[in-house]
């Protein structure tokens, strides 16, 4: 822990992300306090439905799976690609945040339905966004670090070893899909059924 606190406070970069993290989950956190009671209401009915369905077991686990696969496989592909141009570096980041704000926004619903008895419920139901941030943090930090690159070579005539950062970079899209498929597993399979179990 200590090894990885270091390292976040010497790369720039990865601090910037690291903050960025934290401000937009405590905003995730925080911002349901303004939101109208229509829209609180409305945010505690779709809560209350899913819910219930995972406690009638009325999910079906392989469309949730499928939609879950696709919106984490979408992002994780989008970030990555963006990565590899000039244009996509505010975009990344913009990604990246909106994902950390739901992280803590999705935390926060949960509580407002069920109060402080759903404490529970809300860390179990929030560990896929927590993980899938986690993913976001370091995709994103790779995807502005091969874009940083591009900007160097270009401007700055700076030399690289193309071949090896590129094949760098593909294996590391590989290893996110992958990261992505797994937390949808998680969140369609077995969130569902730890919930079903409270």
């Amino acid at each position: 822990m200590k090894k990885l606190i270091l390292e976040i406070k010497q790369n720039k970069l990865l601090l910037l992300l690291t903050i960025l993290a934290i401000v937009f989950t405590i905003i995730g956190i925080f911002f349901p306090a303004i939101l109208t009671e229509a829209n609180k209401e409305l945010i505690k009915n779709n809560i209350i439905k899913f819910i219930n369905k995972i406690d009638n077991n009325e999910i079906n686990y392989l469309s949730a799976l499928f939609y879950s696969s696709w919106n984490n496989i979408l992002v994780t592909f989008i970030l990555w690609i963006l990565g590899i141009s000039l244009i996509g570096i505010p975009f990344i980041i913009i990604i990246y945040i909106f994902k950390c704000f739901l992280t803590g926004f999705s935390f926060t619903s949960i509580l407002i339905t069920y109060g402080v008895k759903g404490s529970i419920t809300a860390m179990i139901y929030s560990i896929p966004n927590t993980l899938n941030s986690f993913g976001s943090l370091l995709l994103s930090y790779y995807a502005l670090s091969f874009s940083i690159t591009i900007y160097k070579c270009i401007f700055k005539r700076e030399n690289k070893n193309w071949s090896t950062i590129t094949k760098q970079y593909i294996k590391l899209g590989i290893f996110f899909l992958l990261y992505t498929i797994i937390i949808s597993v998680i969140e369609s399979y077995i969130i569902p059924n730890i919930l079903r179990l409270l």
